[in-house]
Protein backbone atom coordinates (compact mmCIF):
# COMPACT_ATOMS: atom_id res chain seq x y z
CA UNK A 1 0.00 0.00 0.00
CA UNK A 2 1.71 3.00 -1.42
CA UNK A 3 2.32 5.87 1.33
CA UNK A 4 1.28 3.68 4.16
CA UNK A 5 3.20 5.09 6.99
CA UNK A 6 4.39 3.35 9.89
CA UNK A 7 6.06 6.21 12.18
CA UNK A 8 5.23 7.64 15.59
CA UNK A 9 4.26 11.26 15.44
CA UNK A 10 6.71 13.95 17.55
CA UNK A 11 4.59 17.10 17.52
CA UNK A 12 4.74 20.01 19.74
CA UNK A 13 2.49 23.24 20.28
CA UNK A 14 3.40 25.91 18.21
CA UNK A 15 3.66 29.26 19.84
CA UNK A 16 0.08 30.64 21.14
CA UNK A 17 0.47 33.88 18.61
CA UNK A 18 0.93 31.66 15.64
CA UNK A 19 -2.37 29.83 17.25
CA UNK A 20 -4.13 33.16 16.88
CA UNK A 21 -3.02 33.96 13.73
CA UNK A 22 -4.70 30.81 12.36
CA UNK A 23 -7.60 31.20 13.84
CA UNK A 24 -8.29 34.83 12.64
CA UNK A 25 -11.33 35.43 10.32
CA UNK A 26 -12.89 32.12 10.33
CA UNK A 27 -15.84 30.40 12.32
CA UNK A 28 -14.20 28.90 14.89
CA UNK A 29 -17.66 26.94 16.34
CA UNK A 30 -17.93 25.05 12.60
CA UNK A 31 -14.33 24.54 11.77
CA UNK A 32 -14.06 23.42 15.28
CA UNK A 33 -17.30 20.72 14.52
CA UNK A 34 -16.23 19.46 11.45
CA UNK A 35 -13.07 18.50 12.66
CA UNK A 36 -14.16 16.98 15.46
CA UNK A 37 -16.63 14.73 13.46
CA UNK A 38 -13.65 13.69 11.14
CA UNK A 39 -11.49 12.83 13.24
CA UNK A 40 -14.46 10.58 14.92
CA UNK A 41 -15.69 9.02 11.60
CA UNK A 42 -12.62 8.18 10.41
CA UNK A 43 -11.05 6.04 13.26
CA UNK A 44 -14.97 4.53 13.76
CA UNK A 45 -14.56 3.68 10.10
CA UNK A 46 -11.14 2.74 10.05
CA UNK A 47 -9.95 1.19 13.10
CA UNK A 48 -8.70 -2.08 12.38
CA UNK A 49 -10.80 -4.00 15.08
CA UNK A 50 -14.61 -3.70 14.64
CA UNK A 51 -15.06 -4.26 18.52
CA UNK A 52 -12.77 -1.18 19.38
CA UNK A 53 -10.95 -3.36 21.75
CA UNK A 54 -13.67 -3.31 24.08
CA UNK A 55 -13.49 0.25 23.79
CA UNK A 56 -17.10 1.71 23.60
CA UNK A 57 -16.14 4.61 20.82
CA UNK A 58 -19.54 5.94 20.37
CA UNK A 59 -20.00 6.67 23.52
CA UNK A 60 -16.00 7.98 24.20
CA UNK A 61 -17.38 10.09 21.21
CA UNK A 62 -20.33 11.41 22.71
CA UNK A 63 -18.42 12.53 25.94
CA UNK A 64 -15.88 14.35 23.97
CA UNK A 65 -18.41 16.12 21.99
CA UNK A 66 -19.90 17.21 24.64
CA UNK A 67 -17.05 19.68 25.64
CA UNK A 68 -16.60 21.00 22.48
CA UNK A 69 -17.44 24.12 23.25
CA UNK A 70 -14.96 24.87 25.90
CA UNK A 71 -12.45 24.53 23.24
CA UNK A 72 -11.92 27.99 22.78
CA UNK A 73 -9.04 27.52 20.40
CA UNK A 74 -7.05 25.59 18.43
CA UNK A 75 -4.66 24.92 21.02
CA UNK A 76 -7.65 23.47 23.12
CA UNK A 77 -9.18 21.24 20.46
CA UNK A 78 -6.28 19.54 19.64
CA UNK A 79 -5.90 18.51 23.49
CA UNK A 80 -9.08 17.07 23.74
CA UNK A 81 -8.79 15.34 20.51
CA UNK A 82 -6.08 14.41 21.58
CA UNK A 83 -7.46 12.66 24.95
CA UNK A 84 -10.20 11.69 22.96
CA UNK A 85 -7.85 9.44 20.61
CA UNK A 86 -6.18 8.62 23.95
CA UNK A 87 -9.18 6.50 24.93
CA UNK A 88 -8.05 4.12 22.12
CA UNK A 89 -4.86 2.90 24.53
CA UNK A 90 -2.90 2.86 21.51
CA UNK A 91 0.43 4.46 18.91
CA UNK A 92 -0.23 6.23 16.28
CA UNK A 93 -3.08 8.35 16.82
CA UNK A 94 -2.20 12.07 17.41
CA UNK A 95 -3.13 15.32 16.38
CA UNK A 96 0.03 17.48 14.84
CA UNK A 97 -0.14 21.28 14.62
CA UNK A 98 -0.31 22.91 10.69
CA UNK A 99 2.33 25.32 12.41
CA UNK A 100 4.74 22.59 12.89
CA UNK A 101 4.69 20.60 10.18
CA UNK A 102 6.81 20.93 6.62
CA UNK A 103 4.92 20.28 3.08
CA UNK A 104 7.24 23.06 1.01
CA UNK A 105 10.87 24.00 1.25
CA UNK A 106 10.01 27.69 2.67
CA UNK A 107 8.23 25.93 5.75
CA UNK A 108 11.61 24.20 6.44
CA UNK A 109 12.26 27.24 8.86
CA UNK A 110 9.17 25.97 11.05
CA UNK A 111 11.72 22.82 12.31
CA UNK A 112 14.87 24.31 13.55
CA UNK A 113 17.71 21.98 15.16
CA UNK A 114 19.81 22.30 18.32
CA UNK A 115 22.11 19.03 16.66
CA UNK A 116 21.89 17.03 19.45
CA UNK A 117 20.05 13.81 19.71
CA UNK A 118 19.17 11.44 22.83
CA UNK A 119 18.37 8.45 24.16
CA UNK A 120 16.83 6.73 27.11
CA UNK A 121 19.74 5.44 29.17
CA UNK A 122 20.31 3.62 32.63
CA UNK A 123 16.95 5.47 32.97
CA UNK A 124 17.51 9.13 32.52
CA UNK A 125 17.58 10.56 28.69
CA UNK A 126 20.57 11.37 27.97
CA UNK A 127 22.88 12.79 24.92
CA UNK A 128 24.15 10.31 22.44
CA UNK A 129 25.23 12.45 19.77
CA UNK A 130 25.93 16.02 19.38
CA UNK A 131 26.71 17.88 15.84
CA UNK A 132 29.73 19.54 15.17
CA UNK A 133 29.35 23.21 14.57
CA UNK A 134 25.90 22.90 15.72
CA UNK A 135 24.34 25.31 18.73
CA UNK A 136 24.52 21.91 21.23
CA UNK A 137 28.37 21.97 19.99
CA UNK A 138 28.99 25.30 20.69
CA UNK A 139 26.84 25.58 23.99
CA UNK A 140 29.59 22.89 25.67
CA UNK A 141 27.22 20.31 25.53
CA UNK A 142 28.97 16.23 24.90
CA UNK A 143 27.64 12.22 24.75
CA UNK A 144 26.34 11.08 28.17
CA UNK A 145 25.07 14.81 29.38
CA UNK A 146 21.95 14.23 31.45
CA UNK A 147 19.16 16.02 30.50
CA UNK A 148 16.92 17.35 33.82
CA UNK A 149 14.30 19.16 32.38
CA UNK A 150 13.83 20.94 29.11
CA UNK A 151 11.75 24.29 28.70
CA UNK A 152 10.60 23.93 32.66
CA UNK A 153 9.30 20.46 32.75
CA UNK A 154 11.52 17.76 34.98
CA UNK A 155 11.55 14.26 33.14
CA UNK A 156 12.18 12.95 36.79
CA UNK A 157 8.70 13.11 38.02
CA UNK A 158 7.16 12.05 34.92
CA UNK A 159 9.15 8.80 34.79
CA UNK A 160 8.20 8.04 37.78
CA UNK A 161 4.58 8.44 37.18
CA UNK A 162 4.84 6.01 34.19
CA UNK A 163 6.62 3.59 36.44
CA UNK A 164 3.78 3.90 38.97
CA UNK A 165 1.70 3.16 36.05
CA UNK A 166 3.03 -0.02 34.93
CA UNK A 167 4.43 1.26 31.57
CA UNK A 168 6.94 -0.84 30.30
CA UNK A 169 10.58 0.50 30.27
CA UNK A 170 10.77 0.44 26.49
CA UNK A 171 7.77 2.44 25.95
CA UNK A 172 8.45 4.50 29.00
CA UNK A 173 12.03 5.34 26.94
CA UNK A 174 10.04 6.22 23.41
CA UNK A 175 7.65 8.84 25.36
CA UNK A 176 10.53 10.88 27.49
CA UNK A 177 12.76 10.76 24.49
CA UNK A 178 9.73 11.80 22.00
CA UNK A 179 9.08 14.64 24.57
CA UNK A 180 12.79 15.92 24.25
CA UNK A 181 12.82 15.75 20.82
CA UNK A 182 9.49 17.29 19.99
CA UNK A 183 10.57 20.38 22.56
CA UNK A 184 14.09 20.35 20.57
CA UNK A 185 12.54 21.42 17.61
CA UNK A 186 11.21 24.38 16.85
CA UNK A 187 11.16 27.85 14.83
CA UNK A 188 14.53 28.27 13.58
CA UNK A 189 16.47 31.24 15.68
CA UNK A 190 13.89 30.58 18.48
CA UNK A 191 15.30 28.97 22.20
CA UNK A 192 14.56 25.89 23.66
CA UNK A 193 15.95 25.93 27.56
CA UNK A 194 17.85 23.08 29.09
CA UNK A 195 18.91 21.60 32.51
CA UNK A 196 21.48 19.45 32.12
CA UNK A 197 23.88 17.09 34.31
CA UNK A 198 27.26 16.54 33.27
CA UNK A 199 29.02 13.09 33.92
CA UNK A 200 31.17 14.72 37.20
CA UNK A 201 27.50 15.44 38.79
CA UNK A 202 27.65 19.07 38.35
CA UNK A 203 24.08 20.54 36.95
CA UNK A 204 23.75 23.35 34.87
CA UNK A 205 20.83 25.38 32.64
CA UNK A 206 21.88 25.65 29.03
CA UNK A 207 19.68 27.80 26.24
CA UNK A 208 20.23 27.02 22.71
CA UNK A 209 19.24 28.62 19.20
CA UNK A 210 17.52 26.81 17.21
CA UNK A 211 19.35 26.39 13.71
CA UNK A 212 17.98 25.01 10.02
CA UNK A 213 18.80 21.85 9.59
CA UNK A 214 21.97 21.25 7.44
CA UNK A 215 20.93 18.11 5.44
CA UNK A 216 18.23 17.01 2.86
CA UNK A 217 14.47 17.08 3.39
CA UNK A 218 12.12 13.69 2.53
CA UNK A 219 9.65 15.27 0.04
CA UNK A 220 5.67 15.16 1.56
CA UNK A 221 3.55 12.42 0.41
CA UNK A 222 -0.09 13.62 0.29
CA UNK A 223 -0.42 14.49 3.92
CA UNK A 224 2.22 13.70 5.69
CA UNK A 225 4.86 16.16 5.80
CA UNK A 226 8.23 16.44 4.74
CA UNK A 227 10.92 15.43 7.56
CA UNK A 228 14.61 16.05 7.84
CA UNK A 229 16.70 13.21 6.90
CA UNK A 230 19.81 11.85 8.41
CA UNK A 231 22.07 8.90 6.63
CA UNK A 232 25.53 7.68 8.33
CA UNK A 233 27.50 4.99 6.24
CA UNK A 234 30.84 3.77 6.42
CA UNK A 235 32.75 0.77 5.09
CA UNK A 236 35.55 -0.36 7.42
CA UNK A 237 38.73 -2.00 6.04
CA UNK A 238 37.81 -5.28 7.67
CA UNK A 239 35.21 -4.99 5.01
CA UNK A 240 32.17 -4.51 7.50
CA UNK A 241 29.65 -1.94 6.09
CA UNK A 242 27.60 0.06 8.77
CA UNK A 243 24.23 2.05 8.05
CA UNK A 244 22.63 4.25 10.14
CA UNK A 245 19.62 6.61 9.16
CA UNK A 246 16.53 8.04 11.00
CA UNK A 247 13.25 7.57 8.58
CA UNK A 248 12.42 5.36 6.41
CA UNK A 249 12.18 7.52 3.47
CA UNK A 250 12.02 7.45 -0.05
CA UNK A 251 15.10 10.44 -0.55
CA UNK A 252 17.27 8.32 1.74
CA UNK A 253 16.85 5.05 -0.36
CA UNK A 254 19.64 6.10 -2.97
CA UNK A 255 22.31 6.37 -0.12
CA UNK A 256 21.05 3.62 1.67
CA UNK A 257 21.15 1.56 -1.40
CA UNK A 258 24.65 2.43 -2.05
CA UNK A 259 26.19 0.95 1.24
CA UNK A 260 24.48 -2.35 0.87
CA UNK A 261 25.88 -2.86 -2.65
CA UNK A 262 29.75 -1.19 -1.87
CA UNK A 263 29.85 -4.04 1.06
CA UNK A 264 32.25 -7.13 -0.32
CA UNK A 265 30.41 -10.25 -0.95
CA UNK A 266 32.81 -11.86 2.24
CA UNK A 267 32.21 -9.02 4.52
CA UNK A 268 29.46 -8.10 6.78
CA UNK A 269 26.83 -5.57 7.46
CA UNK A 270 25.73 -3.39 10.58
CA UNK A 271 22.10 -2.11 10.40
CA UNK A 272 22.03 0.46 13.15
CA UNK A 273 18.29 1.21 13.69
CA UNK A 274 18.24 2.59 16.96
CA UNK A 275 16.58 6.24 17.28
CA UNK A 276 14.93 5.64 14.29
CA UNK A 277 10.45 6.15 14.23
CA UNK A 278 9.81 4.51 11.36
CA UNK A 279 8.72 6.18 7.82
CA UNK A 280 7.73 4.34 4.72
CA UNK A 281 6.56 0.62 5.36
CA UNK A 282 6.99 -0.94 1.98
CA UNK A 283 10.55 0.28 2.63
CA UNK A 284 11.55 -2.37 5.00
CA UNK A 285 10.29 -4.97 2.43
CA UNK A 286 12.34 -2.93 -0.12
CA UNK A 287 15.56 -3.06 1.80
CA UNK A 288 15.27 -6.71 3.06
CA UNK A 289 14.93 -7.43 -0.06
CA UNK A 290 18.84 -6.43 -0.77
CA UNK A 291 19.54 -8.81 1.78
CA UNK A 292 17.97 -12.09 0.58
CA UNK A 293 18.27 -14.50 -2.21
CA UNK A 294 14.39 -16.21 -1.14
CA UNK A 295 11.34 -14.65 -0.80
CA UNK A 296 10.02 -14.32 2.88
CA UNK A 297 7.76 -12.37 4.64
CA UNK A 298 8.41 -9.61 7.26
CA UNK A 299 4.83 -9.78 9.01
CA UNK A 300 1.61 -9.81 8.24
CA UNK A 301 -0.79 -6.07 8.83
CA UNK A 302 -4.60 -7.08 9.69
CA UNK A 303 -6.94 -4.18 8.17
CA UNK A 304 -10.45 -4.47 9.16
CA UNK A 305 -11.14 -5.36 5.60
CA UNK A 306 -8.33 -8.20 5.10
CA UNK A 307 -5.37 -8.65 5.34
CA UNK A 308 -1.87 -7.50 3.74
CA UNK A 309 1.40 -9.35 3.73
CA UNK A 310 5.44 -7.60 3.60
CA UNK A 311 6.93 -9.68 1.21
CA UNK A 312 10.26 -9.55 0.69
CA UNK A 313 11.63 -10.06 -2.82
CA UNK A 314 15.04 -11.20 -3.42
CA UNK A 315 16.75 -8.34 -5.43
CA UNK A 316 19.94 -9.10 -8.09
CA UNK A 317 23.25 -8.31 -6.32
CA UNK A 318 22.00 -8.93 -3.08
CA UNK A 319 24.76 -8.97 -0.15
CA UNK A 320 23.77 -12.55 1.48
CA UNK A 321 26.79 -12.33 4.12
CA UNK A 322 25.98 -11.87 8.03
CA UNK A 323 23.72 -9.29 8.86
CA UNK A 324 23.46 -7.60 12.80
CA UNK A 325 20.66 -5.32 13.31
CA UNK A 326 20.45 -2.31 16.48
CA UNK A 327 17.65 -1.55 17.82
CA UNK A 328 16.13 0.66 21.25
CA UNK A 329 13.74 1.96 23.05
CA UNK A 330 13.75 5.17 20.25
CA UNK A 331 13.23 1.90 17.44
CA UNK A 332 9.80 2.29 16.43
CA UNK A 333 7.05 1.45 13.57
CA UNK A 334 8.75 0.42 10.37
CA UNK A 335 12.18 -0.01 12.64
CA UNK A 336 10.50 -2.71 14.25
CA UNK A 337 8.60 -4.62 11.34
CA UNK A 338 12.02 -4.88 9.62
CA UNK A 339 13.82 -5.83 12.89
CA UNK A 340 11.33 -8.34 13.70
CA UNK A 341 11.01 -9.98 10.54
CA UNK A 342 14.67 -10.27 9.86
CA UNK A 343 15.03 -11.98 13.26
CA UNK A 344 12.23 -14.40 12.58
CA UNK A 345 13.80 -15.50 9.27
CA UNK A 346 17.08 -15.86 10.54
CA UNK A 347 18.65 -13.28 8.27
CA UNK A 348 19.80 -10.94 10.71
CA UNK A 349 20.97 -11.54 14.51
CA UNK A 350 19.77 -8.50 16.59
CA UNK A 351 21.68 -6.51 19.28
CA UNK A 352 20.63 -3.48 21.65
CA UNK A 353 17.31 -3.19 24.44
CA UNK A 354 14.30 -3.54 23.48
CA UNK A 355 12.22 -1.55 20.56
CA UNK A 356 9.55 0.74 21.39
CA UNK A 357 6.52 -1.61 21.22
CA UNK A 358 4.59 1.14 18.91
CA UNK A 359 4.06 -0.69 15.25
CA UNK A 360 1.02 0.17 13.78
CA UNK A 361 0.76 1.22 10.42
CA UNK A 362 -0.93 4.60 9.55
CA UNK A 363 -2.11 7.39 7.60
CA UNK A 364 -2.49 11.33 7.87
CA UNK A 365 -5.41 12.83 7.04
CA UNK A 366 -5.57 17.28 6.51
CA UNK A 367 -8.48 18.64 9.14
CA UNK A 368 -10.74 21.81 8.43
CA UNK A 369 -8.49 23.29 11.08
CA UNK A 370 -5.56 22.27 8.97
CA UNK A 371 -3.63 20.58 11.22
CA UNK A 372 -2.93 16.76 10.77
CA UNK A 373 -4.98 13.60 12.68
CA UNK A 374 -2.41 10.84 12.18
CA UNK A 375 -4.20 7.64 12.78
CA UNK A 376 -3.58 3.63 12.89
CA UNK A 377 -5.48 1.50 10.05
CA UNK A 378 -3.61 -1.41 11.19
CA UNK A 379 -2.09 -4.39 13.72
CA UNK A 380 1.02 -6.37 12.65
CA UNK A 381 1.81 -9.41 13.28
CA UNK A 382 5.40 -11.32 12.76
CA UNK A 383 5.35 -14.35 10.53
CA UNK A 384 4.95 -16.93 13.68
CA UNK A 385 1.88 -14.72 14.95
CA UNK A 386 3.40 -12.36 17.64
CA UNK A 387 2.06 -8.59 18.06
CA UNK A 388 4.78 -6.26 17.54
CA UNK A 389 2.65 -3.21 19.27
CA UNK A 390 2.42 -3.17 23.28
CA UNK A 391 5.22 -5.69 23.19
CA UNK A 392 8.50 -4.60 21.52
CA UNK A 393 11.13 -6.67 19.66
CA UNK A 394 13.41 -8.42 21.88
CA UNK A 395 16.91 -8.79 20.37
CA UNK A 396 18.32 -11.80 20.25
CA UNK A 397 21.62 -10.33 22.34
CA UNK A 398 20.91 -8.03 25.19
CA UNK A 399 23.95 -4.90 24.85
CA UNK A 400 22.92 -2.26 27.43
CA UNK A 401 24.73 1.05 26.78
CA UNK A 402 25.66 2.93 30.22
CA UNK A 403 26.02 6.96 30.82
CA UNK A 404 29.60 6.24 30.94
CA UNK A 405 30.15 4.46 27.97
CA UNK A 406 28.14 7.74 26.18
CA UNK A 407 30.23 9.94 28.15
CA UNK A 408 33.66 7.78 27.44
CA UNK A 409 32.73 7.63 23.49
CA UNK A 410 32.09 3.91 23.38
CA UNK A 411 29.07 1.80 21.87
CA UNK A 412 29.08 -1.61 23.34
CA UNK A 413 25.88 -2.29 21.03
CA UNK A 414 28.01 -1.98 17.89
CA UNK A 415 30.87 -3.67 19.02
CA UNK A 416 29.44 -6.66 20.43
CA UNK A 417 27.43 -6.67 17.26
CA UNK A 418 30.95 -6.51 14.92
CA UNK A 419 32.14 -9.51 17.07
CA UNK A 420 29.36 -11.45 15.95
CA UNK A 421 29.76 -10.62 12.15
CA UNK A 422 33.62 -10.99 12.37
CA UNK A 423 32.88 -14.28 14.08
CA UNK A 424 30.14 -15.42 11.61
CA UNK A 425 32.09 -14.64 9.08
CA UNK A 426 35.21 -16.83 10.15
CA UNK A 427 32.62 -19.91 10.62
CA UNK A 428 31.64 -19.09 6.70
CA UNK A 429 35.10 -18.75 5.71
CA UNK A 430 36.44 -21.77 7.54
CA UNK A 431 33.84 -24.29 9.62
CA UNK A 432 36.29 -26.46 11.08
CA UNK A 433 38.25 -23.94 12.55
CA UNK A 434 35.94 -21.04 13.67
CA UNK A 435 34.12 -21.33 17.48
Amino acid sequence: MLGLVAGTARAEEPAPTAVAAADAGVDWASQRAESFELVWSTVNEAYFDPTFGGVDWAAVGEKYRAQLDTAADKAALRKLLQSMLSELRKTHFSILPREMSVFTPQERTRVGTVGLSCAYVDGPVAVDAVEENSPACHAGIHRGDVILGIDGIELAPLRARMEEAGVLPSRRGLYLEQLVDSRLRGPVGTTVNLVIREPGGAERPVALTRADHPGEWSEPMGDFPSMPIMVEKANSAEGIGYLHFNVFARKAMKDIRALLHSVPADGGLVIDLRGNGGGLTVMASGISGWLTDREFSLGTMHLRQGHLDFTVTPQRGAFLGPVAVLIDSGSASTSEIMAAGLQEARRARLFGETSAGAALPSLFKALPTSDLLQYAIADVQTPQGVLIEGRGVIPDEVVATSLADLAAGKDPVREAAERWVNAERQRRADPATAK
